[in-house]
């Protein structure tokens, strides 16, 4: 061992090259590193046994090791000088050294580590789960991918998030579940937590499932799991307050118009719901840059439509009084028309007109149920108003016909669905 020691440490301290070859290095000294200055083309300065200080044009000063292995000359860096000192360069060095005098190639060994690192950090739980999360943007709601991500975020990712998928075990999984409760949110502290454990679990099925079709995984531990032993059921409510009867609907509306007069960003957003029936969250999105006022429509883009599909809205003359209302409120403020009151600039929260209509004492109906009284009684009024079946499901822009149907299908009734519009205000402004 001593003999190839000594070869080992003659072919290092021969490998300078021009001038410096074969020559022992001096010793680096602190003060010799911070007085070499940067030059036009990179150079180095020797500290003896293989270890260099690089010393780049910009001005940046890298340790590295020379050394020869099997016969072929190798570096290896170890990092930037002064975050590691002159003498932990020696020690880091020495150990170098000591590699090599074992059989190991120190070079080899650090590419064999990051690759096994690489490999580790892509079978983590959260980097698959963000990889899911990137996969269904293209097919989610904005306000429902959102939703997935910070439920993740919450109740998900602290507690196996960081751990290597093949690890996670059965009673990890069960765990999660079983901590939602614990776990108070602004959104959540107040309600029941069992419907939101089974989303939970719900969406790490989704992950895994996502992760065994990627080669991620070949254990699908979610299965072995039946979450009725674990978390009671839910009874199932309707959650859309809808009321479809004529005289109560009208009153609604009459509630809203007279409680909200005038210019109030809610009260123009309960009304533009009332009288669109579009999704609470597309109006609560509807942005100034999609507005084209000199033709009467607003065109929301695939990505903020349930369906992934572009919707035009015709607005009708009460419509485009209700965005010029806005104008003067959030125009310059905001890239939302109905922006958040509280938060100008941000756009309105989930929540806002379901409490609207709470503060005005309306109770079976809440925002989603516009679409219900809408669709409801636009069909009891057909042989009024004209317009078929499918001029109103265009409204709620949902799928109409077969794939064959929609394949040929190439109008969206957009002048159609202003008479029905027209009509349907007219509707709920006749008096009781």
């Amino acid at each position: 061992m001593s003999i190839i020691y000594l070869n080992l440490f003659y072919e290092v301290i021969h490998t300078q090259s021009g001038d410096d070859m074969g020559r022992v290095a001096t010793p680096l000294s602190d003060r010799k590193i911070k007085l070499a200055k940067p030059k036009d083309k990179v150079y180095r300065l020797s500290d003896g046994n293989g270890l260099v200080l690089e010393i780049k044009p910009n001005g940046s000063k890298i340790w590295r090791v020379r050394y020869i292995f099997e016969k072929k000359a190798k570096m290896y860096t170890i990092g930037d000088y002064p975050t590691i000192s002159l003498a932990e360069a020696r020690y880091i060095t020495t150990q170098v050294r000591n590699k090599i005098l074992r059989g190991i190639d120190p070079v080899k060994e650090r590419q064999e580590v990051e690759l096994k690192k690489s490999i580790e950090s892509k079978k983590k739980f959260e980097t698959i789960a963000r990889e899911f999360f990137d996969l269904k943007s293209k097919e989610w709601a904005k306000t429902y991918y959102s939703k997935q991500i910070r439920k993740a975020e919450i109740y998900i990712f602290p507690f196996i998030g960081f751990k290597n998928i093949d690890r996670i075990t059965k009673s990890d999984i069960v765990d999660v579940v079983k901590n939602v409760k614990f776990i108070q949110t602004p959104s959540t502290k107040n309600t029941n937590k069992n419907e939101t454990s089974r989303r939970v679990f719900n969406l790490i099925k989704q992950i895994y499932q996502f992760a065994l079709h990627n080669d991620y995984t070949e254990i699908d531990i979610p299965n072995r799991i039946d979450i009725n032993k674990i978390v009671p059921k839910t009874k199932i409510q309707n959650r859309i307050k809808a009321i479809t009867d004529e005289k109560e609907i009208k009153n609604i509306y009459e509630i809203i118009t007279h409680d909200f007069e005038g210019y109030h960003i809610i009260g123009n957003a309960l009304k533009f719901l009332a009288l669109t029936a579009l999704r609470p969250g597309n109006v609560r999105n509807v942005q100034w840059k999609w507005i084209d006022m000199e033709n009467r429509v607003i065109t929301f883009p695939a990505e903020a439509m349930k369906s992934k599909k572009e919707f035009r809205l015709p607005l009708t003359d009460t419509l485009a009084e209700i965005i010029e209302n806005m104008r003067d409120l959030t125009y310059h403020r905001s890239e939302y028309v109905f922006c958040s009151p509280v938060h100008i600039g941000r756009m309105m929260s989930e929540n806002t007109l379901n409490v609207a209509h709470k503060r005005l004492g309306i109770i079976n109906h809440n925002a989603h149920g516009w679409r219900s009284s809408f669709s409801t009684i636009c069909y009891e009024h057909q042989k009024e108003h004209g317009m078929s079946a499918e001029v109103i499901e265009a409204q709620l822009h949902h799928q109409i016909g077969s794939s064959v149907t929609r394949a040929y299908m190439r109008s969206d009734f957009l002048e159609e669905r202003r008479n029905l519009l027209e009509w349907w205000e007219s509707f709920l402004e006749d008096e009781i």
